[in-house]
């Protein structure tokens, strides 16, 4: 496999022109603490930002606010950046001194992103316009106003209650001018995961800590740069393949080593299920013949005793990968494109076309290269080597927003029956006693209990046309299980074991979930409750953190 990549880029390379002489051939690896962090006009790449109408949203509704704040009041930012309870707030996490560059990006994107700016704006004056047509009557007449930036991308419709909404044809979007390869880019960088700024609210400015190269994510270079994570790649052939000029050369080389990584049994060859947390709501499941893996988002740096799973100890070959839902903490482009190369099948939900807020996993994953994705439907299965994965409807964790594409997995392996039903709300337990009848009483759970999440602007706020009441927003609340909504889930699939995960506690997480529990926080309380109850009633149950290896 790894001569198979090295010849495929070396054909890649030869196609685009003849290589630089090559100086050196010392055969390095990529340093286990260096961090590749995807990035589009500086920002963190999450799932929305790959995503072209969500992108034009957030750059219009969030970034440049954001920016043009701090840029007007830096000190308000650097004074609140350093308050922990104001943590994932609309603070930029930068100082003073970080005004020339956040200006430089600001003036820098108001150009370049001119065109998806209009576009959100042009898109939230049409929702405007439509929630006033409510009348029933035809809309045919709002296609001959369109401007240019949704003409022959907009649809308008009513739902069967007359009530309006447009939809972007988001397959057209792709290749425009609001899907820019140019301001793409990989940044190095050797930050501790649980010291890298927030993902939604400050950019990644270049400087002495870090190191960016201009690339498309679906470049097939990177797929080179992501197997010296675990081969051998000589230096030259990586500095080639990205174009790094010989001035930063010695920045670029110090991201890497000689030394080969340390890797904990990323293979199985045992007779039964091996199981291994990765730490929130990823997951693994091995047997001898095949791998599955869900939501993958890891930590690169180990700790001092060791305990840790990195993402060198994923396996080779990762048969499938299912992802339950587009948040950040659950669909991870860092992780993903350094696993490009090393994944079977992506399984994700199908979207909901109508909600803007609801971009399709299946198009960002095209666009970020992967060729084998497959979206699946409500109870639909796909049969695997020693079982089955079924994808199973969950409520909750998305403020009620009419959001289709998310799903929880049920996974029969060589007899052994597990439910992952991540941020699910068992709000509704004959939901649970229908999917127990269709699929027979179910071994092992693992549930997601963040039963006290963030209001819906936090997340979803550049999608919303109209203002949202203070009341309302903190009554719509990104919310998995307390603990009655978990043990009804537990009660109606007969589980022998329950574990609680996805709370997001591990350190490596603060960056994208921005959540920091004491043992008096909801969330702490309301799973303790749960893992007792189920004690008291003979089920093996326990909260996750940090990493596990079991085997059933």
């Amino acid at each position: 496999m790894n001569a198979s990549l090295l010849e495929q880029v070396h054909n890649a390379q030869a196609s685009a022109g003849p290589a630089p002489t090559t100086r050196r051939m010392q055969a390095v690896y990529l340093k286990q603490d260096t961090k590749l962090e995807p990035l589009v006009s500086c920002w963190y790449a999450w799932g929305h930002l790959i995503s072209p109408a969500q992108r034009a949203l957030n750059i219009a509704f969030r970034q440049i606010p954001m920016l043009r704040s701090f840029v007007a009041n830096p000190g308000v930012h650097e004074s609140a950046s350093k308050n922990p309870a104001l943590y994932g707030g609309t603070f930029l996490e930068l100082g003073r001194k970080d005004v020339p560059a956040a200006q430089a990006l600001l003036k820098h994107m108001l150009h370049k992103d001119a065109a998806a700016i209009r576009f959100a704006e042009e898109y939230v004056k049409l929702d405007r316009v439509m929630q006033k047509c409510n009348t029933g009557l035809s809309l045919d007449h709002l296609y001959q106003t369109l401007p240019e930036p949704l003409a022959g991308l907009t649809e308008v419709a009513y739902d069967m209650n007359n009530h309006p909404a447009p939809r972007i044809i988001e397959e057209l979007l792709y290749g425009t001018a609001l899907d820019l390869d140019a301001d793409q880019k990989i940044s190095f960088c050797t930050t501790r995961d649980e010291a890298r700024n927030f993902f939604l609210n400050t950019p990644r400015l270049d400087g002495m800590e870090r190191m960016s190269v201009p690339i498309s994510f679906d470049d097939k270079r990177l797929d080179l740069l992501a197997l010296s994570r675990v081969d051998a790649v000589p230096v030259d052939e990586l500095a080639s393949a990205l174009n790094v000029q010989e001035g930063d050369r010695d920045r670029f080389e110090a991201y890497f080593t000689t030394q080969a990584p340390q890797r904990n049994r990323p293979s199985y060859e045992g007779d039964d299920v091996r199981v291994r947390y990765f730490g929130h709501a990823c997951v693994l499941l091995q047997t001898r013949r095949v791998s599955i893996l869900i939501d993958p988002f890891v930590t690169w740096d180990q700790d001092e005793a060791g305990s840790r799973l990195t993402f060198h100890d994923l396996p080779d070959f990762i048969d499938y990968v299912f992802l339950t839902h587009n948040h950040q903490d659950h669909f991870c482009p860092e992780t993903l494109l350094q696993l490009r190369k090393r994944i079977g099948c992506i399984l994700v939900p199908r979207n909901n076309p109508y909600n803007i807020s609801d971009p399709s996993m299946h198009l960002a994953l095209r666009r970020l290269g992967f060729p084998h994705v497959q979206i699946m439907d409500p109870m639909g299965s796909v049969n695997v080597v020693d079982g089955a994965i079924t994808s199973l409807p969950f409520y909750g964790e998305h403020a009620d927003l009419s959001i289709s594409s998310k799903h929880a997995m049920h996974i029969s392996l060589k007899g052994r029956s597990f439910l992952f039903v991540a941020d699910s709300d068992g709000k509704d337990p004959v939901l649970y006693r229908r999917i127990a009848a269709r699929l027979g009483k179910i071994d092992h759970l693992f549930i997601g209990m963040e039963c006290d999440g963030a209001p819906l602007t936090w997340l979803y706020n550049p999608y919303l046309s109209n203002p949202i009441g203070r009341k309302e927003d903190e009554s719509r609340r990104l919310s998995g299980s307390d603990a009655e909504h978990a043990w009804s889930i537990a009660k109606e699939i007969g589980c022998k074991t329950a574990h609680v995960y996805a709370l997001g506690q591990e350190p490596w997480l603060k960056y994208v979930a921005g959540l920091q529990y004491t043992e008096e926080s909801k969330q702490i309380v309301e799973s303790n409750e749960f893992v007792q109850r189920c004690r008291e009633h003979g089920i093996q149950s326990e909260r996750l953190h940090g990493c596990k290896t079991m085997e059933f």
